[in-house]
């Protein structure tokens, strides 16, 4: 995974400028508020206008559900201190005016709603970084400056007051912003929450819209979307809230052309929850070892112990046979952190059976390699998964990737002409 995906990471972060502004002033009325530390790589779509509207926040907010789908969303049990704070998410959210699911998913995605987080100069439950508002010539913040201190912020109570206040803050101005500092396509304020006023990817937004999503459904209880794939089997989302990204799919290159991939990548979050897409019997259970060796089966309490291992390109993964022969239908989950079933166990469709991780991964960042075998033919998960996935086409690193294989293929054509 050599070439091709450094330039796809490098389009994950300040390169995805090139992908498009939303307009450059010819001067900024002040220096560009920003992170110290560029946030973690995320895949972005080549438009945002892709994603279908957005659910809308339930209203009035029942403070049971939404402490229950909270849990959910941070994948702790009910009773987890971190989740005693959505009551006090849900006032501070009110008191700002701005949506409680978003400032929830703000909360998953910067620190794993960890209200003790600190690193890079971020404290607090939202990862905040108190010097990205002391630029001189910047609008004061919404909150007294006393509130945007590291010690401040290490408070749950003043963090989530200060975060529901720049939510807004920033969902009010991002047109404006954009307007004045340009930067790429994106949606809502949520993106400058993350990048500041110059915002230089969209992936870390859809990630925290994913999130949002994800909390809306379990609060909802929203039944399962399902689907009656070509392969003869009903299916749903591997994992939960579709439509989800995928980003690379069977035949891309991988390790600069020596192999061919065979699975599809969705873009996914490490620990969220991977379901099996259908009712079937798990067949593998266990990791790619070196050398691309199988090594299992692992009994669930034991995979713990290879997730910091060397593994191959694989990782911890697992596979479930959906129908038998003569047209047996298997699907593959790789990368995972860990799984929670072991092999020969029958499970149902939507059943969680592992968590993403990055096991086996050299450079991309979190994601599940999703697989589909027909008897002894790998295929394209997309054709099953239809309307649940966004295809990588529509994605900047399929797009980097297809200019690098044709930029291979032409040296290789020069070289033998």
């Amino acid at each position: 995974m050599g070439g091709i995906l450094r330039r796809a990471k490098c389009a994950l972060g300040t390169m995805a400028l090139l992908a498009g502004t939303a307009g450059v002033a010819a001067a900024h009325p002040w220096p560009a508020r920003a992170p110290s530390v560029e946030p973690k790589p995320a895949h972005q779509l080549r438009n945002p206008a892709t994603w279908p509207a957005e659910p809308a926040a339930p209203s009035p907010v029942d403070a049971g559900k939404f402490q229950a789908a909270y849990a959910h969303l941070c994948g702790v049990d009910a009773t987890s201190a971190k989740v005693a704070l959505s009551a006090q998410l849900l006032t501070a959210a009110d008191a700002a005016d701005t949506d409680p699911f978003t400032l929830a998913a703000l909360a998953y995605f910067n620190t794993r709603c960890d209200p003790s987080f600190h690193k890079d100069g971020r404290y607090g439950l939202f990862g905040i970084e108190p010097s990205m508002y002391r630029v001189p010539g910047a609008p004061e913040p919404p909150v007294d400056r006393g509130h945007l201190t590291s010690r401040a912020l290490m408070d749950p109570a003043n963090s989530l007051a200060t975060a529901a206040a720049l939510l807004e803050m920033w969902n009010t101005r991002h047109k404006e912003l954009d307007e004045s500092f340009g930067g790429v396509a994106h949606r809502t304020g949520v993106a400058h929450f993350i990048w500041g006023d110059e915002v230089r990817s969209s992936g870390q937004e859809d990630l925290v819209l994913t999130a949002r999503r994800r909390m809306i459904a379990a609060y909802n209880q929203t039944p399962e979307v399902t689907r009656e794939a070509p392969i003869g089997i009903t299916v749903v989302s591997p994992l939960e809230a579709p439509p989800r990204v995928a980003t690379s799919g069977p035949g891309d290159d991988r390790e600069g052309g020596v192999r061919k991939h065979r699975g599809l990548d969705i873009a996914g979050t490490i620990g969220e929850p991977v379901r099996s897409v259908a009712d079937g019997t798990v067949i593998f259970a266990g990791v790619s070892a070196p050398g691309h060796l199988r090594k299992g089966p692992i009994p669930p309490d034991q995979i713990g112990r290879w997730a910091h291992r060397r593994l191959s390109v694989g990782g911890i993964y697992l596979c479930i046979e959906h129908k038998p022969e003569p047209n047996r239908v298997v699907t593959c989950y790789m990368h995972l952190a860990s799984y929670v079933v072991a092999e020969k166990d029958q499970v149902k469709a939507g059943q969680l059976i592992g968590y993403v991780g990055r096991t086996g991964v050299k450079v991309s960042p979190p994601h599940l390699h999703f697989e589909v075998r027909v008897g002894d033919r790998i295929t394209n998960p997309v054709r099953t998964l239809g309307q649940m996935v966004i295809p990588p086409s529509a994605t900047l690193t399929h797009q980097y990737t297809v200019k690098a294989h044709r930029a291979r293929m032409k040296k290789l054509r020069a070289q033998v002409s």
